[in-house]
């Protein structure tokens, strides 16, 4: 059995919850106070390394709300994500035909989200991407970078699982911690880049300082789960572009 887990932000979608609940939320992220709340309360989740809380937006819309003191003016989200007009373009042009491609070849494919399920999962069957399991927080008991996060599709009849994402921090960091074959799927990736054969990238003389800057700005923006980073830096197995590269390497 071969297990494909790809990310969903960034990855397969661009960004759905956060462009779901964008039109409800820019009024409250334009007051400095929520804002600073909002991002108090996630690090603070984020340091203690509860996997489930971290990503709880409700629940952290609950004590932010609480703590100022506010009249309910957070957006429901359960109502939001079963009720609201999604655009079927948020899903990345080539990414249903790959995937069917991917499960024609034999694939499995797992949604491997930092989102939890309850959110993430109705998004993801509303826009109509096709999946055989889903691994989130709520679902492993783990938030990537996290190993324990694929510990679901990792068994004996397992002959090799390949991950595919856009943060270094999470999704490559993780990969390579589990042992999974590690794909950075980089879809703001310069043209120079794109010129440079797939098969090559890794090799470029410029890899780690691109993962270096990247990394970082991505450190600054999600944080890090818990207290502790990993010893050795990112190391992508491949570098894409987007799914259709994909296909090329894994056929």
């Amino acid at each position: 059995m071969h297990w494909l887990t790809f990310d969903l932000d960034g990855t397969l979608a661009d960004w759905p919850f956060r462009r779901l609940l964008r039109p409800y939320m820019q009024p409250l992220l334009e007051q400095p106070h929520i804002r600073q709340a909002l991002r108090e309360e996630y690090l603070h989740r984020l340091a203690q390394g509860d996997p489930i809380r971290v990503y709880d937006w409700g629940d952290i819309h609950r004590v932010v709300q609480e703590k100022l003191g506010l009249e309910p003016v957070f957006p429901p989200i359960p109502k939001l994500l079963l009720e609201a007009a999604l655009d079927p373009g948020w899903v990345y042009p080539e990414v249903p035909a790959a995937l069917a491609a991917f499960q024609a070849r034999g694939y499995r494919i797992a949604i491997a989200t930092n989102g939890l399920a309850k959110y993430q999962q109705v998004l993801v069957d509303r826009l109509a991407i096709p999946y055989d399991r889903m691994l989130a927080p709520d679902l492993a008991q783990a938030i990537k970078p996290q190993p324990a996060f694929w510990q679901p599709v990792l068994n004996s009849q397992v002959k090799k699982v390949v991950h595919v994402g856009d943060l270094l921090s999470q999704d490559i960091w993780g990969a390579n911690q589990a042992g999974l074959t590690a794909v950075w799927i980089w879809r703001s990736m310069p043209e120079d880049w794109r010129r440079t054969p797939v098969h090559q990238r890794t090799q470029r003389k410029d890899l780690d300082r691109v993962i270096e800057e990247r990394l970082q700005s991505e450190l600054a923006e999600h944080g890090l789960v818990g207290q502790s980073s990993p010893n050795q830096p990112p190391q992508p197995d491949h570098i894409v572009a987007d799914l259709e590269e994909l296909l090329v390497i894994l056929k």
